[in-house]
């Protein structure tokens, strides 16, 4: 079975405004369904005000925010009590740093990386400093910037408390294997696991149970969604942890990682990515009993078909382009290639090549993208950076082909 494009693209009206138009930066921020935008809509228009009370519009308000928080929780397979939903993953990783880094003592050890988007490296780099922890980078390939897991396993030691790494970094794009990866770390250490998916939650949605991980954070305005983020925190740590929220809110864990309290209605709308989700669900399979997540599954093999067909041809040109150094893997015959896809112009700099690109009808950019550890670990400059085309699952093979007619003009 293919994903029906057609049928996707008719739940994103943004992708009718302009025909002429090839949107090429859905890493900074994807079109919202109009299931969300529908959601958004009612709330504000109908049950506006504040939420939880006992007249009409307020107990409603109260249900659609419970309804995102539920149906959200049976997406990730964790218990509601473990969700929090913030607005934006590098205020949540800001919040959960203060709560897990009180723990930490001269002489423990954390480890991150220097693939990740700053939002997972520096609020833990600089809790450690704080607090007189010892810091572990574990290093990509200087070529590549892929990760090896050999080279995380020396990192391990009694010491270490958390390891701190990215499901899918924004500029290499390649999906690091989470389950694989917690499972040795588990093994080799008594660390807890924290998982940035900001770059990876786009393309699939992940049961975080069968990861194995402690912590998870994306961002659901790259997920169709409203300007909000998911963050869970494993129940089993949860009482460990000391709490952000007003101290009479203390112990609530709807409250304790998000001190400025809920966006109401940007809360609601987080439902309406799952309502799409669904719709997609049952358009290719059919009404199903099955659970959310295994639903989730479904759709995800559909997607990572369609969006391997976007990525091969444009790595296929980069790789076999000598002006060009592509970044991270150059095909997706592992089914581990997002199609987020950063490449580095030998002749000219990134930001040139970006506005020839820009004038020719396709919406990239060029920069550090906040992994501004890693393009410099890469010997590239940090201001100039790198193109970046990243595509999703509402993107279709025109777009490709109109890609590859700007690249081969700009260059």
């Amino acid at each position: 079975m293919k994903l029906d494009i057609d049928f996707v693209r008719t739940q994103f009206n943004q992708l009718h405004d302009d025909p002429d138009f090839v949107f090429a930066s859905n890493a900074g921020g994807s079109y919202v369904s109009n299931q969300v935008n529908r959601v958004l809509e009612h709330y504000n228009h109908h049950t506006r005000g504040q939420p939880y009370s006992r007249y009409a519009s307020s107990a409603l308000a109260g249900e659609a925010m419970d309804r995102a928080r539920q149906s959200w929780a049976q997406a990730l397979n964790i218990d509601p009590s473990e969700l929090t939903i913030g607005p934006s993953t590098s205020m949540n990783t800001y919040v959960i740093a203060q709560a897990i880094g009180e723990l930490w003592k001269p002489g423990d050890e954390i480890i991150v990386t220097n693939q990740d988007h700053e939002a997972n490296s520096g609020v833990w780099r600089r809790k450690a400093h704080e607090k007189g922890a010892t810091i572990r980078q574990w290093e990509v390939e200087p070529d590549t910037g892929l990760l090896q897991i050999e080279s995380l396993l020396p990192l391990l030691c009694d010491k270490t408390r958390w390891v701190f790494f990215t499901h899918c970094s924004n500029i290499v794009g390649t999906v690091n294997p989470v389950g694989e990866i917690t499972r040795t770390i588990k093994t080799g250490s008594d660390a807890r696991v924290f998982i940035d998916a900001v770059a990876y939650a786009p393309h699939h949605i992940s049961d975080l149970k069968a990861l194995g991980v402690d912590g998870y954070a994306f961002s659901l305005y790259k997920v169709f969604g409203p300007h909000q983020s998911l963050l869970y925190i494993n129940a089993d740590i949860h009482g460990d942890l000391t709490s952000q929220a007003h101290y009479f809110n203390s112990g609530d864990p709807a409250k304790d990682f998000n001190p400025a309290g809920p966006q109401h209605a940007q809360v609601a709308a987080c439902a309406g990515v799952l309502d799409y989700f669904d719709d997609l669900h049952e358009h290719h399979f059919g009404v199903s009993e099955m659970s959310r997540n295994a639903r989730l599954q479904d759709i995800h093999a559909l997607i990572l078909r369609h969006e391997n067909a976007l990525a091969t041809p444009i790595l296929d040109y980069l790789q076999h382009h000598p002006g060009l150094r592509v970044i991270g893997k150059s095909h997706t015959g592992d089914n581990d290639r997002a199609p987020t896809i950063a490449f580095k112009p030998r002749g000219q700099s990134s930001q040139a090549l970006t506005h020839k690109l820009q004038d020719a009808g396709i919406g990239t950019e060029n920069g550090n993208f906040y992994a501004h550890r890693l393009i410099g670990d890469l010997g590239i400059d940090s201001d100039d950076g790198v193109v970046r085309l990243s595509l999703v699952h509402y993107s279709n093979q025109q777009d490709v082909t109109r890609i590859l007619a700007a690249l081969d003009s700009a260059l």
